[in-house]
């Protein structure tokens, strides 16, 4: 039966108050926070402050040294204020990018076939590489693995060799987490050796869709949550390694850190307020187009310890070193949070840049000009990723051709064999 629009309808009408004050009641709170936010840097040194956060383990956000030269916690983006239209943005976007290759990557996935008699998944990951050249060069490619029942399914008992085993539909996501980070990790390797060979001119930059924190992976068992950590320290190491920047991509974030920090400092003022997401704070005291918070030490959980690995012989361990910022591009008032390694602030960078990580961050707010507020390469990668229902029916269709064609018994499960047909 299609969607009760008259029930859902009454249902928002009676829940009305309710949700309007969810909405509205944290005002008078986010003014307070908007106001401690501005008087952070009269507070004291980074050192300072990092010593009264010293005794908590994950107090949320650290300052970093360049927190010394600032008067404010936001860096306003000065060329936005001559901007009349999208044209200008564009034109100032395509300026900054020439020549500077961007590379995203992005994933999906086809769930287990439960209609069938035996569990396959397929997950894909595509990427996608802008060169920013005067004539358009744009690289593009998508990798699939097929996933069989060993993949998908999960033992019953205590033990991983109990007969008994049944389908797993979160280690399909599992799965797909670590093509894409290997998927992504080949093309940082070929980037640095065209970087290397000077084919490419200007420092690439790879963008991740989604966090570098993996604070998502926590509730999940210990041996699965470790390998979404070592799958995005892969990813870090690979940067690191050949110094190749890396920027996870987090759009419109809930993060608290900002928050969580403030209130540490200023318990007195905020331990027995609730904590509200940094952007809900941080969106009033930033201009329209392309502010920027200071960057800040991320230490928001354990996920942010567990991440460390080794790569081409090394050691690397980042539980000091991810950091964050926020930013604000249009529509809407949400924020995006841009987390990347702490080396980004050390290395040197090619122009006017003071470093490797303000010449990241112009060019991902380039290109997140011409996507009209999201960066236009994950927008790439993301179409090219997708796996529809279309993909999903076309992928039951080929395996059941696949086992008549070569006399594999697979079968249609009576309840999903029924479906089909009264769907036909």
């Amino acid at each position: 039966m299609p969607l009760d629009k008259a029930s859902v309808a009454a249902a928002l009408d009676a829940n009305i108050e309710t949700i309007r004050t969810y909405l509205e009641d944290d005002d008078d709170l986010v003014e307070r926070y908007r106001a401690a936010f501005r008087d952070l840097p009269e507070r004291g040194s980074a050192a300072d402050l990092r010593d009264e956060l010293s005794s908590f383990s994950y107090p949320g956000a650290m300052p970093i040294e360049s927190f010394d030269q600032c008067d404010s916690i936001i860096n306003h983006h000065h060329p936005s204020d001559e901007w009349k239209s999208h044209e200008a943005v564009n034109r100032w976007a395509r300026d900054l990018l020439m020549d500077v290759p961007m590379l995203a990557a992005d994933g999906s996935e086809i769930p287990p076939t439960t209609q069938f008699n035996v569990p396959l998944a397929y997950v894909q990951a595509a990427w996608c590489l802008n060169h920013h050249a005067p004539e358009g060069e744009l690289e593009r490619a998508r990798e699939g693995r097929l996933l069989g029942p060993m993949d998908v399914t999960r033992a019953g008992g205590q033990n991983d060799d109990d007969e008994y085993r049944f389908v797993d539909n979160s280690l399909v996501g599992l799965h797909r987490y670590e093509h894409e980070a290997k998927v992504l990790i080949n093309q940082i390797e070929e980037l640095a050796t065209a970087y290397e060979l000077g084919d490419v001119d200007r420092p690439p930059i790879v963008l991740y869709d989604g966090p570098l924190v993996v604070s998502f992976a926590n509730p999940r068992r210990p041996a699965v949550r470790n390998r979404y950590l070592e799958a995005v320290s892969q990813i870090l190491a690979a940067s690191q390694h050949h110094e190749i920047p890396v920027v996870g991509y987090v759009a419109g974030t809930n993060a608290i850190e900002i928050v969580k920090m403030t209130r540490l400092l200023l318990n007195e003022e905020f331990g027995s307020n609730r904590i509200i997401p940094d952007a809900r704070v941080l969106t009033g005291m930033m201009s329209p187009w392309g502010d920027t918070t200071i960057p800040f030490l991320c230490r928001r959980d354990g996920s942010v310890d567990g991440l460390k690995t080794s790569y081409k012989g090394r050691e690397y361990e980042f539980g000091e070193e991810i950091h964050f910022t926020y930013m604000k591009v249009p529509p809407g008032t949400g924020l995006d949070r841009l987390e990347f390694p702490g080396w980004l602030l050390e290395a040197s960078a090619p122009g006017n840049y003071d470093d490797l990580y303000e010449y990241t961050l112009a060019m991902i707010r380039a290109e997140a000009g011409i996507g009209r507020g999201y960066p236009e390469v994950l927008q790439q990668a993301d179409t090219d990723a997708v796996l529809d229902q279309q993909d999903r029916q076309q992928f039951l269709r080929l395996l059941q051709k696949w086992g008549e064609e070569n006399n594999v018994p697979i079968e249609w499960d009576a309840k999903a064999l029924s479906k089909e047909l009264r769907r036909r």
